[in-house]
C-alpha cells in the first residue's frame, strides 16, 4: 500500500518539474529600467514663411569630380584617333625622272621622258618645274585616215614642254602590301603654266609679237600652255617614291597655215621615280 502511494506522488510531481524548466522565473534582484523621456517637437508656426535650408560649410561640402583634361595626360601616353604620318616631305628636295606617253592621239603616238624638280614648302604643297621631250611615231591609222578623209590630217606634233607650277597632296593614307608590309601613299593634284614646242613652230607662220619678244628661241617659236594633272605616289622608303600620274596640256596651235589656230589637248600618262634629299626626315609635331 505504501509503494502505491509513493508511485502516485512521483507521477504527480513530474508535470510540475517540466513546467518549471519551460517557464523562466522573474529576476527581482535588479531594479526596473527607467524609460528615457521623448523629445517633443515644437509646434509648427504656419504664419511665418519657411526658412531656406542651410548650406554646409565649404570645407564640408564634397568636391565635384572633374574629368581628366588633355593637359593632365603625358604626351607619350596620348592615343590619337588618326596616327601621325609615316613619311614627311617638308623642307626636302625632290628629283623625279619621268617616262611619258600620250593616250589620246590615235594617229601620232608620242613617247618621251623628262625631269621634274620640286621643293616641298609644306608637307602637302610643293613648287615644281618640269621639262619633257617627246618623239612622235606614226601609227597604222595614219594611212587609213588619209585615204578615208582624202586630205591632210590636222595634228599637232608636240616636241617638248617646260612647265612651272605647284603640286598639292590633299589625301594621305596607308596600304598593306601582300598582308605583310605597310606602304604609305598620297594622292596629288598639279597645275601650272609654261611653254610648249611643236613641229609647226618653224618658219614665218608664228613670226608674231610673242616670238619677236623671244629672240633667243631662234626659228622654233614656243607657245603658251596650261597644264593640269594628278596621280598617286607610293613611299616604300624614306628617300624613295613611285609615281603614277596623268596630265593634260592645253595650248593653241595651227597645224595648217590656211586655217585658224585651234586649242590642242594632249593627255600624257607619266610613270616616275622620285628621290628625296636629305634622305632621312625627322617628324615634327604640328
Amino acid at each position: 500500500m505504501g509503494r502505491i502511494l509513493v508511485s502516485a506522488l512521483l507521477l504527480a510531481a513530474l508535470p510540475a518539474a517540466a513546467g518549471a524548466q519551460v517557464l523562466p522565473g522573474l529576476d527581482l534582484s535588479q531594479p526596473p529600467k527607467k524609460e528615457e523621456p521623448k523629445e517633443e517637437l515644437p509646434p509648427l508656426d504656419l504664419s511665418k514663411p519657411a526658412e531656406p535650408a542651410r548650406k554646409a560649410p565649404a570645407e564640408e561640402r564634397p568636391r565635384a569630380v572633374l574629368p581628366f583634361s588633355e593637359k593632365d595626360v603625358a604626351l607619350g601616353d596620348k592615343v590619337k584617333a588618326v596616327q601621325r604620318k609615316g613619311f614627311m616631305k617638308r623642307g626636302r628636295l625632290e628629283v623625279t625622272p619621268l617616262f611619258a606617253t600620250t593616250v589620246n592621239d590615235a594617229f601620232y603616238q608620242k613617247i618621251g621622258g623628262g625631269l621634274r624638280l620640286a621643293y616641298n614648302l609644306q608637307d602637302s604643297f610643293a613648287v615644281a618645274i618640269r621639262g619633257s621631250y617627246y618623239r612622235p611615231y606614226r601609227t597604222d591609222n595614219v594611212r587609213e585616215g588619209k585615204i578615208a578623209f582624202q586630205s591632210q590630217l590636222l595634228s599637232s606634233q608636240l616636241d617638248g614642254q617646260l612647265i612651272l607650277g605647284g603640286i598639292w597632296s590633299p589625301v594621305y593614307g596607308k596600304a598593306a602590301f601582300l598582308g605583310e608590309s605597310i606602304v604609305h601613299f598620297d594622292v596629288f593634284l598639279s597645275a601650272g603654266f609654261g611653254l610648249v614646242w611643236t613641229a609647226t613652230g618653224d618658219g614665218p607662220r608664228y613670226e608674231g609679237a610673242f616670238c619677236a619678244d623671244l629672240p633667243l628661241m631662234g626659228e622654233r617659236c614656243p607657245k603658251l600652255a596650261a597644264d593640269l594633272g594628278g596621280g598617286v605616289r607610293f613611299y616604300p622608303r624614306e628617300w624613295l617614291a613611285f609615281e603614277l600620274g596623268l596630265a593634260a596640256t592645253l595650248y593653241p596651235d595651227q597645224p595648217i597655215a590656211q586655217l585658224p589656230a585651234t586649242l590642242q589637248r594632249v593627255f600624257v600618262a607619266n610613270v616616275g621615280v622620285s628621290f628625296y634629299f636629305p634622305r632621312t626626315f625627322e617628324y615634327v609635331h604640328p
